[in-house]
């Protein structure tokens, strides 16, 4: 499986040129050649999917409590915004087998379409709002003994110019307009990053059916095109939007099992992503990708399927979990914001639905529902820095190596922190292809 900027939709079909018994589930197959009567096989596939997410921006603040103007402050999360992404998106995929269930691919994403919208949340405005309290031209909200209100953009820890900190702009430079609704509307286009991998399966349920079908994957993902930069990229403009790639490697590793009983093909897949950033002025300076990892579970329903005419009809339902860890990352904010953020850990859990049809040997087509919602975390935990060897117990901010270049006091500091809630993620595919 392959986790997607915005929202991941969790399909792992990959459909296969019927040459006999019963299948197992399109999560296991694999073009092969060399096999018999059929020495060579290719899948070549097309997907598109509209996704979309939507949530609520929270913000951590330091107040009285509600209807005790004169009571003891503390800190409570206030709503500020609300956001909507949607995205539209193609992907090419090419599958060709080079011996027994054994296969080469390469797909390639192109996002067509990629518009981020922000407005203040219900009950807030700009009378009430400690974005738009604190946002430019107003004093960047400052922590003691961190004198700089803007930051220099270093690509090293040290001071220039009076200056200390990533990015080179006031830290509350916020793109969003608080006068007009808090208003705020990316938009961004083109290529994204291809991937290259190999399909192995050691059992094959159609080759003994007293066996299950195990498939391993293993795929990388090259960083060849732009990546996106939120503290650079003016994504305003919706004649001149911003690119979608995001300066990676990333290497994916996947286990998927089926086995046939009757009308039922259950399986199940777990994954691993392991995110690295390019180097070399590849990326943003400080990425830090957040690793993945996760499972799918599901069950195949196949009320029709005739293996003489190669047809076959299917009803795929699964139930899906991925885990995101801590890291510092193109956010759902970093370009309301721009900047990356260092993120909190959180899960996403979500259901599938979905039909896949084959007309025919040489062609199938299938639909796929998704639902999907984000565990409720922190968007900024950038830590204020790490205390070294010294004799000082506290974190020395006049020592480079104590101090973290990447800290935002305006929206890092606790009781400043945003927070993401009720964060929802609704999916199409349409996947069509043909097998020779």
């Amino acid at each position: 499986m392959r986790s997607f900027a915005g929202l991941t939709l969790v399909l792992f079909a990959v459909p296969c040129l019927f040459v006999g018994g019963a299948r197992a589930a399109q999560v296991t197959e694999v073009a092969d050649a060399v096999d018999g009567k059929d020495p060579f096989d290719a899948y070549l596939e097309l997907k598109f999917d509209v996704t979309r997410n939507s949530g609520t921006l929270s913000r951590e603040n330091f107040q009285p409590p509600e209807n005790e103007p004169t009571g003891r402050p503390r800190t409570v999360d206030v709503k500020e915004m609300t956001f909507e992404h949607v995205r539209f998106r193609i992907m090419p995929r090419l599958e060709v087998g080079i011996f027994h269930d054994l296969s080469v691919f390469a797909q390639w994403p192109i996002v067509i379409w990629d518009q981020t919208s922000f407005r203040y949340a219900d009950g807030t405005n700009q009378g009430n709002s400690t974005l738009g309290r604190d946002q430019d031209p107003a004093p960047s909200p400052g922590v003691d003994g961190w004198p700089e209100d803007t930051g220099a953009g270093n690509n090293a820890p040290r001071i220039q110019d009076g200056k200390y900190g990533f990015p080179g702009k006031r830290y509350n430079a916020w793109a969003f307009d608080h006068a007009d609704d808090g208003s705020f509307t990316g938009y961004r286009q083109g290529f994204d990053n291809p991937s290259f991998g190999v399909r192995f399966s050691p059992l094959s349920n159609e080759r003994d059916d007293t066996k299950p079908s195990i498939t391993l994957q293993a795929d990388y993902t090259a960083p060849f095109f732009q990546f996106m930069d939120p503290t650079t990229n003016v994504v305003t403009n919706s004649a001149n939007p911003g690119p979608v790639a995001d300066g990676a490697h990333r290497f994916h590793f996947s286990v998927a099992m089926s086995k046939r009983f009757l009308i039922l093909d259950p399986y199940f897949l777990v994954e691993y992503e392991l995110p690295l950033p390019a180097q070399s002025g590849g990326s943003v300076t400080g990425f830090q990708p957040r690793q993945q990892g996760g499972f799918k579970a599901g069950v195949e329903i196949i009320p029709y399927e005739d293996t003489k005419l190669n047809q076959r009809f299917a009803i795929d339902v699964s139930a899906f979990a991925t885990y995101f860890s801590e890291g510092r990352d193109y956010s759902v904010i970093s370009d309301v914001f721009r900047e990356q953020t260092y993120t909190d850990q959180w899960v996403r859990t979500g259901l599938n639905a979905g039909i896949f049809f084959r007309a025919f040997e040489y062609f199938f087509f299938e639909a796929t529902g998704s639902l999907a919602y984000d565990s409720e975390h922190l968007l900024t935990i950038e830590d204020f820095g790490t205390d070294g060897p010294d004799a000082n117990p506290e974190i020395n901010l006049e020592d480079v190596n104590e101090r973290n270049p990447f800290y935002n006091p305006a929206i890092d500091t606790v009781g400043r922190r945003l927070v993401l809630e009720q964060s929802l993620h609704l999916g199409v595919l349409a996947h069509a292809g043909i097998t020779f």
